[in-house]
């Protein structure tokens, strides 16, 4: 199932993509907000799609099961189904928090006997933009971009073991971890070098039921690859990174988690009017344009 956000006729909701339309149940049209954030919008798209959480983990659905019981709730009384070309489509959800990872991939840091935990550190989610939305730099400073699978947390959980995380994974998405460089080594806790407006580019959908063991991931600038590599490289799997998380954090539904990039970010460097587009294998490409406003 891929699940995507949009605004359509100046409302927004959330609606599941099948081939070039998206459907969105009535009931989830003008979803509550949770917690600040429109998660709430995002499970009642989901529980209007069947009975459990297509994707999660344990819950016995098949992406085929769930694009079948998306398919029989389109016959509900006010189902919206519109053309995808039609739409213009947001980040795919509005994260409570966004937590990412550093030092994630052994292509990164070198093959070891053992390695160190990653790195944990914050981006807002005031951050966050979407599919064709333009990053703003507002410094001239180096920038760089970096391309990192990200989990969408489904269900709230804390202190869960690795067995038990994937029952708390909804699905995946496509991240672009902006980075400024850091102000003269001061910026020990990446605030400034990460948090800018605009610098956490997610999308383009949410896509359930997909198995990251290995997917090819790439960052092209200007169609120029600056980054090829895979999920195989990582050191700490989705199941492993959430279990992780939850002993720091209590992780609500819609939070989002990078998950690290590969080798040979920094030398994604963007400057403005370039066009830079992320790529994961079943995740489909993010693409977003920069401006310079210095």
């Amino acid at each position: 199932m891929k699940i995507v956000r949009y605004r359509y006729n100046g409302e927004t909701a959330y609606g599941v993509i099948d081939g070039d339309m998206v459907t969105t149940p009535g009931q989830s049209i003008r979803g509550e907000r949770v917690g600040g954030t429109d998660a709430g919008s995002l499970i009642s798209l989901l529980d209007a799609a069947g009975p459990a959480h297509p994707g999660i983990a344990g819950s016995g659905n098949s992406p085929d099961r769930a694009q079948r019981s998306t398919a029989q709730s389109a016959a509900h009384t006010g189902t919206q189904t519109l053309p995808l070309s039609e739409v213009a489509l947001l980040a795919p959800v509005r994260p409570g928090k966004v937590i990412a990872l550093g030092y994630n991939y052994k292509d990164l840091v070198g093959e070891r006997v053992a390695y160190d935990e990653p790195v944990i550190f914050l981006k807002p989610p005031s951050a966050v933009i979407g599919p064709g939305e333009t990053i703003v730099l507002q410094e001239d400073r180096k920038v760089w971009t970096e391309v990192e699978l990200a989990i969408i947390i489904g269900k709230t959980c804390r202190h869960v073991s690795p067995q038990q995380a994937p029952d708390h994974i909804l699905g995946f998405t496509i991240g672009n971890d902006v980075t400024m460089s850091n102000c003269h080594g001061r910026d020990h806790h990446l605030a400034r070098s990460k948090g800018w407006d605009t610098f956490c580019p997610l999308g383009p959908a949410i896509v359930t039921g997909v198995d990251t063991s290995s997917l090819k991931m790439t960052n092209s600038i200007n169609g120029r690859v600056m980054q090829s590599s895979s999920t195989d490289k990582r050191i700490l799997n989705d199941a492993e990174v959430v279990s992780f998380l939850s002993h720091f954090f209590t992780l609500e539904p819609g939070d989002v988690i990078l998950t690290g990039t590969p080798a040979n970010a920094e030398d994604s460097v963007i400057r403005d009017g370039d066009r830079v587009s992320v790529s994961i294998e079943g995740l489909g490409t993010l693409t977003n344009t920069v401006r310079a406003d210095f």
